[in-house]
């Protein structure tokens, strides 16, 4: 079943010059879909406009197949979750601080119990609640700016560069919580450099090539990188090699 549907979304930072053209698909519930591409293909602007930090300049998105077009709060309200790249989380605030300020968004009744569920899903920012979050590890902001993500049950997470400066054991249990939020029903959008990383848990790759999708299939079939390049390179599916 469809969670989150992308209809021809045209978005960009400054009125008629548009980065992201005409791009339209779908996510389904428990589905991590990655956007691949080379710099500037529009993979995070795209992330940004789903969420409400970047203008739509045409199209729109749906979530349960209900339209929605609102301001970045409203979205978050409305059960979509975003993860920047970069401040991600509050430095000079604990973690529990970090997490106070995603339930801020609840009903004060629910806010306790979903703050203790996310410690018990992040066992790591369990043990030192009162730790700063600018003393943690890049790998352990990741999991703090997630866990911040999910305490309103978000029926959708967009994450931007989640391995950004991280060591490849660090990426690989940031990645792994992401395939075990995935599991729980989560539709996931990931915008990623780390291929390797992003097909090793994706079910569907997004290629985009100057804002427009040149690829939309299975994960796998791009593991080996032959069709992968092709298409970075601005080939149609298909096309010789040069």
């Amino acid at each position: 079943m469809t969670t989150l549907a992308v209809e021809n979304i045209v978005a960009g930072y400054e009125k008629g010059l548009p980065i992201v053209r005409g791009v339209s698909f779908a996510v389904a519930a428990g589905e991590i879909v990655t956007l691949l591409g080379p710099n500037g293909a529009g993979k995070s602007t795209l992330a940004k406009a789903i969420a409400g930090l970047v203008p739509e300049r045409g199209g729109g998105i749906a979530l349960d197949a209900t339209r929605i077009t609102a301001p970045a709060h409203a979205l978050v309200r409305a059960g979509i979750a975003f993860v920047p790249q970069t401040d991600n989380v509050f430095a000079r605030m604990t973690i529990r601080e970090n997490l106070e300020i995603g339930a801020a968004v609840l009903p004060r009744p629910r806010r306790a119990g979903r703050i203790a569920a996310m410690l018990e899903t992040f066992p790591a920012l369990a043990a030192r609640p009162k730790l700063p979050a600018g003393r943690l590890s890049g790998g352990q902001r990741q999991m703090l700016a997630i866990a911040r993500a999910l305490i309103p049950e978000p029926r959708v997470l967009l994450l931007d560069e989640p391995s950004a400066g991280l060591s490849p054991a660090l990426v690989a249990g940031v990645f792994s919580g992401i395939a075990a939020i995935a599991q729980q029903g989560v539709a996931v959008v990931l915008v990623e450099q780390n291929v390797a990383a992003a097909l090793g848990i994706a079910h569907r790759a997004l290629v985009l090539v100057e804002g427009r999708i040149a690829h939309d299939g299975p994960a796998p079939p791009l593991r080996d990188g032959k069709l992968l390049a092709r298409l970075f390179l601005g080939r149609a599916e298909g096309a010789e090699a040069a």
